[in-house]
């Protein structure tokens, strides 16, 4: 079950690492016993990239889980990620806001890193979105007759030695790679490089979980950078959920 949870966390997290921050200027380390102080300047980079033409809005989906495991450590799961996950793009930067989990939200930003937020904790857990421990078999892109709210789909397969991902997506909803071209972590950066757009149905397979995302509705619109200025919480490395 932990290497379950470490590896669904995104789609999606879980890992200790460091991680630069930016504030004023100079270049902090994380201090997993003071945190940063001003956290609205965490993800901010000079970077320029082009954001002309790159899908923003947001992707809402239906979490679908089917398991040949216990079904005690099942439902456990379920209630962490709950039923339905927001899926926000902006500008290089994504979340994913967990509708009836108790995940409150995972935030990716510039920096490179994912920032969880658990309901009712006043602390950020930070994951560096550089580093994944699987070995990767393939990354193949296919054509495919599926099609999801009148949109013909595309996929993307990632096979590793810890889990397959079957990615589709819209090739029409561009999104520019080079905004997640360091993010490593579930291969994220293979994926986009083949597909160049957000994926709007997945399905992840592990040894003993099925995870199906079945989208309920894509809304294009713009998203204003106050929606990924963080806390000023404490931030600390990534430990396991279920520790």
């Amino acid at each position: 079950m932990k290497k379950i949870i470490t590896v669904f966390v995104l789609l999606m997290l879980l890992n200790s690492c460091d991680a630069k921050k930016v504030e004023n200027d100079d270049p902090q380390v994380v201090d997993s016993t003071k945190g940063i102080i001003d956290n609205s300047q965490i993800g901010i980079l000079e970077e320029n990239l082009d954001n002309e033409g790159s899908f923003e809005g947001q992707i809402t989906f239906q979490v679908i889980m089917q398991t040949k495991g216990k079904q005690k450590a099942f439902a456990s799961l379920k209630e962490v990620f709950g039923d339905t996950v927001i899926y926000t793009f902006s500008k290089g930067r994504y979340a994913m806001q967990y509708v009836d989990g108790k995940v409150e939200y995972i935030k990716y930003l510039r920096d490179n890193n994912q920032y969880r937020k658990m309901l009712w904790l006043d602390t950020l857990y930070f994951l560096n979105a550089s580093i994944e421990n699987s070995t990767l078999y393939s990354v193949m892109k296919e054509k495919t007759d599926e099609k999801v709210l009148g949109r013909k789909l595309e996929m993307v397969s990632i096979i590793t030695n810890s889990f397959k991902k079957y990615y589709y997506y819209d090739p029409n909803m561009y999104m520019n790679p080079e905004y997640f071209k360091r993010h490593t972590y579930g291969y994220e950066n293979k994926y986009y490089e083949l597909a160049k757009a957000p994926y709007i149905y997945a399905v992840i397979e592990y040894e003993e979980l099925r995870i199906i995302l079945k989208p309920l509705s894509i809304v294009e619109k713009k998203i204003p950078d106050e929606f990924f200025i963080l806390p000023n919480y404490i931030i600390k490395a990534s430990p396991l959920m279920d520790e």
